[in-house]
């Protein structure tokens, strides 16, 4: 019997997608997208706007406005370094963490984001700022997939946040003041993923890989944590399966999709 992924696989089967569709998994699951969320009431006065891998969101980010009820607002933008994908190290911009910062306190009402000329994108403005740090993300649990030449871990928080960042030793250069520097990636909700595997591409991890990692958040207005210890991630020399939930079914990576297909005929041959 040929051996093709054959762990990462099995937990994907054995947690089923719905109707009789192959199972599927999504690079892009738990990663932080927009900030304020569209829709999003009671949004404080002092928010910024958080848009993490924009060049797959919108055509040109570099037109982005924001509109409030009194017009446009000034903003000024920054940017944090991701590694989305290890292996391309002059990555493009419109694939890290860009975030918009209004000059001035936002005024209480609806605020549309415009990009490329377009709106798709609105939230309301309390009239209250936020300067309240969120709590410092803590670990609950890490589990594994790995096999001889690729390697996942499963980072588990103990409770979800909008703005967790992800820094691995040597991509950890947050200047939390500035909103500037190099971290690893930015999630949301209480998962976090590092390695390389069926969809993910973010460590060049396998079997017996060891790094280490540290975990900080951020709101929506930009107040930040602290920055938490380096935990040690090591993935396993023999091929296991995470016990912390794999990744969701979805539709969004054929690739994946077609790789899981045709290990999953392997595994039955």
């Amino acid at each position: 019997m040929h051996r093709v992924r054959s762990c990462l696989v099995a937990a994907l089967l054995a947690v089923g997608c719905e109707g009789n569709s192959p199972p599927y998994c999504d690079n892009l699951y738990g990663l932080a997208r927009l900030l304020p969320e569209p829709g999003a009431t009671e949004v404080p006065a002092n928010a910024r706007l958080w848009i993490n891998l924009p060049g797959l969101e919108f055509e040109d980010i570099e037109t982005l406005e924001l509109v409030g009820p009194d017009g446009p607002v000034e903003l000024m933008h920054t940017i944090i370094d991701t590694n989305w994908t290890w292996s391309d190290y002059n990555e493009l911009a419109d694939l890290d963490l860009w975030i918009f910062t209004p000059v001035e306190p936002l005024t209480p009402g609806l605020h549309e984001v415009f990009v490329d000329g377009h709106s798709d994108w609105s939230f309301t403005v309390a009239d209250a700022v936020d300067d309240e740090p969120p709590p410092l993300p803590e670990v609950e649990h890490i589990g594994y997939t790995s096999e001889r030449d690729e390697g996942e871990a499963y980072i588990t928080l103990t409770m979800p946040q909008p703005l967790v960042v992800l820094e691995q030793e040597d991509q950890a250069e947050l200047d939390p003041l500035l909103l500037s520097g190099e971290i690893t990636q930015v999630w949301s909700g209480y998962e976090m993923r590092l390695g390389r595997g069926l969809c993910l591409d973010n460590w060049p991890a396998k079997a017996g890989s060891h790094t280490r990692i540290r975990v900080s958040a951020f709101d929506v207005a930009g107040n930040h944590s602290g920055i938490g210890e380096w935990i040690d991630v090591e993935v396993p020399d023999a091929c296991s399966v995470a016990s912390s939930r794999p990744p969701r079914c979805c539709s969004c990576c054929s690739r994946c999709s077609a790789g899981a297909a045709r290990a999953a005929n392997d595994l039955h041959a």
